[in-house]
């Protein structure tokens, strides 16, 4: 891969493409295709989660990749996610391992904390006091000095979280990545200075905020003709400009190819400023546990809500999210325990 697809990282000595194979929302049957059809077009990063519940099938087209020599591990950039009701040590190392054996491979080059909260194992929105996220960090150090993973970093921390994080005294290694929601109808930009001021590469999903409307306005399609690219591709050179590493989903083998044919033009210094016009803050990502501004006056009824709502029910049942879509993924508890 050209040098200038990969954004290093001299203050962690974290090297990563700059454009990766997004699987989030990817549907069964279609993720393992994706990645087959992104590692063939060149891609060297692929970007996953256990809560995703398709990381078996990425590590299917991983497997088969390998066997066939069409791509060597060691050249291939893996990200995956550790979810919100692991946070304890025995947990965090037991989901790093079920997500190793998924994706079939000995190692990760870089693991997050999916989002900054602590819920009870098998629940949702259900806080888990004893949990932390210093010590889920703690584990995550020694799953590196233990070589499971390369790096670990965290994903959706806001300023204070991220601070909290990075000037704890017990923090001894500094998170190498903050991956957050940016794209030009939400660019995110003082949480992407910030985490970049700390030493953070910073990584943005949804970076095409599900295209639809934001490809037919009309600067977007304006400066599209004039570099003779499509709007999709203006969006994703906007964010790389930025030094923002981008992991666009698609299962179109197509518009894979086209997502990372991005380093054969330039956006001036004009064209990325009459961008900023398209910023009003429109989040894509609306999970209610979610504290960024676009999302927070709502989530601050919804969240009490959904607790409260799903009290009652996870008294009786868990749910193993690295089960979904398989055996297992419900299971009966003993709620006088």
């Amino acid at each position: 891969m050209a040098p200038s697809t990969i954004l290093v990282n001299d203050a962690n000595g974290l090297r990563i493409p700059r454009v990766g194979l997004g699987t989030w929302k990817a549907r069964p049957n279609e993720v393992r295709d994706a990645v087959r059809d992104a590692l063939g077009a060149g891609y060297a990063h692929v970007d996953c989660a256990a809560a995703y519940a398709n990381e078996s099938e990425v590590g299917e087209a991983l497997r088969e990749a390998f066997e066939r020599g069409d791509a060597k591990r060691e050249d291939v950039f893996v990200t995956s996610k550790l979810w919100n009701d692991r946070r304890r040590p025995r947990d965090v190392r037991e989901a790093l391992m079920t997500t190793l054996n998924d994706l079939g491979v000995g190692y990760l080059d870089l693991y997050l904390i999916h989002w900054p909260v602590a819920w009870k194992r098998g629940t949702v929105l259900q806080p888990d006091a004893e949990a932390s996220i210093a010590e889920c960090w703690s584990e995550l150090e020694r799953c590196v000095a233990d070589g499971l993973v390369r790096h670990i970093g965290v994903s959706n921390f806001n300023e204070a979280q991220l601070a909290a994080l990075c000037d704890d005294p017990r923090t001894k290694i500094q998170p190498a990545c903050n991956q957050i929601e940016s794209h030009p109808l939400w660019s995110n930009d003082s949480l992407v200075k910030y985490s970049q001021s700390k030493g953070l590469t910073v990584t943005a999903y949804s970076p095409l905020a599900q295209g639809g409307e934001l490809f037919e306005n009309e600067i977007l399609v304006g400066l599209a003709k004039k570099y003779g690219v499509t709007p999709a591709q203006v969006v994703l050179r906007w964010n790389v400009q930025r030094d923002v590493v981008v992991i666009p989903k698609s299962t179109s083998a197509k518009r894979i190819a086209s997502n990372a044919d991005l380093f054969g033009f330039e956006l001036s210094d004009e064209d990325m400023d009459a961008m900023k016009v398209l910023d009003v803050m429109k989040s894509c990502a609306t999970a209610p546990w979610s504290e960024f501004a676009p999302v927070a006056s709502r989530n601050r009824f919804l969240r009490p809500l959904g607790r409260a709502i799903s009290w009652l029910p996870f008294k009786f049942i868990a749910m193993d999210v690295q089960r979904m879509g398989r055996s297992g993924f419900i299971s009966l508890r003993a709620p006088w325990k």
